[in-house]
């Protein structure tokens, strides 16, 4: 099993349930040594309140966060950070709240603030979003990226451009000594018929595929979005079995 989680959300990102606390709780129950809690960030200007924090919240949140690692020292290693998307247009803001917690993961939902990837995504977008994921990377922003294969929920098959977009992305994860997330939250979309079988939206096998012959390092991100998931460690396990037969490099310790 995993020590560490470091994708959490709470109640304020608009599509989370739970408290806080019971986050934490049931990470101490189930064995874990880090919890990390990643509120989807917000930024001025884009308020969307089934899907991330509001700006204006974003002092209270890392205090709350602050305030429970304190609390919690001596039971479990708590770490405040965020799950952001890269804009090429809010870099300075995003090296600022770099400044102020603890780490960034990357997960590339969006284009620009009109577009989400998985309502409808074309080569031409998957090509984009790796631009961004790169960039995020090179600019040493992170070194984790959640959910790469996230895309595929608004595709209908893995196309040879998806394939070598992936392989970019993960030359710019090796180059920076980063890591790649299996996302167990995503097995709850269930599967789908692609034209080389039936498979996970995400984790997507065949991106995998490509992360395993790159040779990137690998860890879960259960993706709390419910105190409850943090009790299932079956779901490592289950996504295991959905990789069976591809060379990943899981890694034991991470310290973001």
């Amino acid at each position: 099993m995993q020590s560490f989680n470091y994708h959490t959300h709470t109640v304020r990102c608009g599509h989370a349930v739970g408290k806080d606390e019971e986050y934490i709780q049931n990470a101490i129950k189930s064995g874990f040594q880090v919890l990390g809690f990643s509120e989807h960030l917000g930024y001025d200007g884009w308020d969307d309140p089934q899907e991330r924090i509001p700006f204006l919240e974003m002092d209270a949140y890392f205090q709350r966060m602050y305030e429970l690692k304190e609390k919690y020292k001596d039971q479990i290693e708590i770490r405040v950070g965020v799950e952001f998307e890269y804009f090429e247009d809010k870099k300075e803001y995003l090296k600022d709240v770099q400044s102020r917690c603890d780490y960034m993961i990357v997960g590339q939902h969006a284009k620009n603030f009109d577009h989400y990837y998985d309502h409808g995504c074309s080569d031409d977008d998957v090509d984009y979003m790796a631009e961004q994921i790169i960039a995020a990377l090179d600019a040493k922003l992170t070194t984790y990226v959640a959910h790469v294969d996230y895309f595929m929920l608004g595709k209908e098959d893995f196309t040879k451009r998806n394939e070598e977009a992936i392989a970019r992305i993960c030359d710019a994860v090796n180059r920076n000594d980063a890591v790649l997330e299996i996302n167990l939250k995503g097995m709850k979309y269930g599967k789908k018929v692609y034209p080389t079988g039936m498979q996970y939206m995400y984790p997507h096998y065949d991106v995998f595929k490509i992360i395993a012959n790159k040779g990137c390092k690998v860890v879960f991100g259960y993706d709390a979005h419910n105190p409850s998931v943090l009790l299932d460690r079956s779901l490592e396990q289950i996504a295991q079995k959905e990789m069976q037969g591809l060379q990943l490099h899981f890694i034991d310790t991470l310290k973001l």
